[in-house]
């Protein structure tokens, strides 16, 4: 008799299951996580509301299918472009929405012609090297500027030029706050930034870099879709890798750099290794592979305590791509 009510229990809950699959399948699903998604790395995230199948904050993957309510279009941050898009219904476009990862080294050992003759400057050596600003893009009209000791060096002349105005300054450390009392950088134009190495009064060796200050509209659109990006209300460690993919894309990678070290250097160290790794694939890309290894070491450590192996795979890649750019030509600038 048991057997037998147990039966007819176990057949009415399987009758509602049946029932109630179609509701279950219209649920929309929500993968705000980078480690929820089976694919690697996601194409980007949906912004807004409108699609049947995916909640608002969802990774999407290559080959995912849009289903967007009456024939309309949702948005969607692009990760490799930086760019928010208007999708309608169907699989995400490769040619409007590339797969990012290692397309952002354009020098790597498959690519020679990408390279460029890299910075010559290591701490302790014979010429500075320009550390920050990281690019030739910017948003701050003030940069701190810093950069490596030198050997030998008694001081320091800091030189910035451009057509509008120019200043220097002279210093005995390996840092400089832009001096209140000069003029700062004008949106749209391009500046040059010079550090000196002094001995005995005299400038034996030297570095430079052009720097950018984007324009105001460029400004006001990347701080509207920062804004967007926030609203979401996503775990802080995708929060910022979102707004990563924005600062990178325009190349502003002081931005990127400083958030991404302030993310990982908390009271509490992080313990997510895609922070470390994308923090040492930016030092990378601004040609400062000393730091990037530092930063991909940790990666490969915190990966590994995690049994994270897709982040391990990627912390031993970017160690690999270390080594290469070690060994590409340096450049020496004698004093001008």
């Amino acid at each position: 008799m048991k057997k037998l009510i147990f039966f007819g229990e176990m057949c009415c809950l399987t009758s509602l299951i049946l029932i109630h699959l179609p509701l279950l399948a219209n649920v929309p699903l929500i993968r705000v996580r980078r480690n929820q998604v089976r694919c690697e790395p996601p194409l980007g995230r949906i912004i807004s509301k409108g699609d049947k199948r995916f909640e608002v904050g969802s990774l999407i993957c290559k080959g995912d299918k849009l289903e967007v309510l009456n024939g309309g279009s949702v948005e969607f941050l692009c990760f490799s472009s930086g760019k928010f898009l208007k999708l309608p219904s169907g699989t995400i476009p490769l040619d409007k929405c590339a797969e990012s990862e290692q397309a952002s080294f354009p020098c790597n050992p498959s690519n020679t012609d990408g390279c460029r003759i890299q910075k010559g400057g290591t701490e302790g050596s014979d010429e500075p090297t320009i550390i920050s600003p990281y690019s030739t893009s910017t948003l701050n009209p003030r940069p701190e500027i810093t950069w490596t000791p030198v050997k030998g060096a008694t001081s320091y002349k800091v030189k910035v030029e451009s057509y509008e105005f120019g200043w220097e300054k002279i210093v005995n450390q390996t840092r400089l706050a832009y001096p209140s009392d000069e003029k700062e950088f004008q949106p749209g134009s391009i500046y040059t930034i010079y550090v000196f190495a002094y001995k005995d009064g005299n400038a034996f060796s030297y570095d430079s870099t052009p720097v950018n200050l984007l324009s105001v509209v460029s400004q006001e659109e990347i701080a509207q879709n920062i804004k967007r990006i926030k609203e979401l209300g996503l775990p802080p460690d995708e929060t910022v890798l979102d707004i990563d993919a924005i600062y990178a894309s325009e190349n502003l990678l002081n931005e990127t750099i400083e958030m991404l070290k302030s993310q990982t250097e908390t009271a509490t160290p992080s313990r997510n290794p895609t922070l470390y790794r994308v923090l040492g694939d930016r030092y990378l890309r601004a040609w400062l592979p000393n730091e990037a290894k530092r930063q991909y070491t940790k990666a490969f450590e915190v990966a590994k305590s995690s049994n994270n192996s897709k982040e391990l795979q990627k912390a031993q890649e970017g160690l690999k791509m270390v080594k290469f750019y070690n060994q590409l030509p340096t450049r020496r600038n004698g004093a001008q």
